[in-house]
């Protein structure tokens, strides 16, 4: 069964850029050949290795049968906004019975920044899509000033009704933020192409991404296709 593995939440800065970059590189680890699409057409640059799809104008349908039939897993970023689009995509194309017929399945990835408008956001998202996907909440570092409880929440209700995975994703070590300050990078740019950094960042992106995919690795029944399962519950 492949994997279409769609990273959403229409709140601006949650880290799903981030998050979708660190996925595509837990599957490169796996050793999962995935096609990693982007529908922020400001990715599209020299380091960037992946397509754009536009979500907005709403992409054609082949172009989503073409991915799949081309790769084990397919990572999209969501731009903040287009949330909507894709769920309009899904329903007008029937996407749960059209995967159905390519073998795949679709995971809704879903950063939480632990603020009121995420959680609201993420319950959205939930009557948006309801069983017509698995669920991921990767738990990302957020402000404490404004920190909500996410047990007992409608949110976490939500996703505990549809048996959502839960993880915690590590914050930027220091050290790395310091690294991609030096290097005149954010963290997206710097996910593009890690091997490219100046070796003390390359260093320290390489780690915390082996933090990172040690979390994700608990998710890998919603992340990695089927038959190659067994090999990446190793990595």
């Amino acid at each position: 069964m492949k994997k279409l593995i769609v990273v959403v939440n229409d709140l601006e800065r949650s880290g799903k850029s981030t998050l979708a970059r660190a996925i595509s590189h837990h599957l490169k680890n796996s050793d999962v050949p995935h096609l990693f699409v982007t529908s922020n057409e400001m990715d599209m640059s020299d380091t960037f290795a992946g397509e754009f799809w536009d979500l907005e104008e709403q992409i054609e349908v082949s172009q989503l049968i073409a991915a799949i039939d081309s790769h084990k897993a397919v990572v999209v970023d969501v731009h903040s906004g287009a949330a909507r689009n894709w769920g309009e995509f899904c329903e007008s194309e029937d996407l749960e019975n059209l995967l159905a017929e390519l073998d795949a399945e679709m995971t809704l990835v879903m950063p939480d920044t632990r603020g009121e408008r995420c959680n609201e956001e993420i319950f959205d998202l939930t009557e948006i899509f309801t069983d017509t996907a698995d669920y991921v909440v990767a738990h990302l570092p957020g402000d404490p000033r404004t920190e909500v409880k996410w047990k007992a929440s409608a949110a976490e209700k939500a996703l505990r009704y549809l048996g959502a995975a839960e993880l915690e994703i590590p914050a930027l070590s220091e050290e790395l933020k310091t690294a991609l300050d030096n290097a005149g990078l954010d963290i997206v740019e710097a996910l593009n192409s890690p091997a490219s950094l100046p070796r003390f960042a390359e260093i320290q992106m390489t780690q915390w991404l082996d933090k990172v995919g040690q979390r994700l690795v608990r998710a890998n029944e919603y992340l990695i296709p089927e038959e190659l399962g067994t090999f990446a519950l190793e990595y």
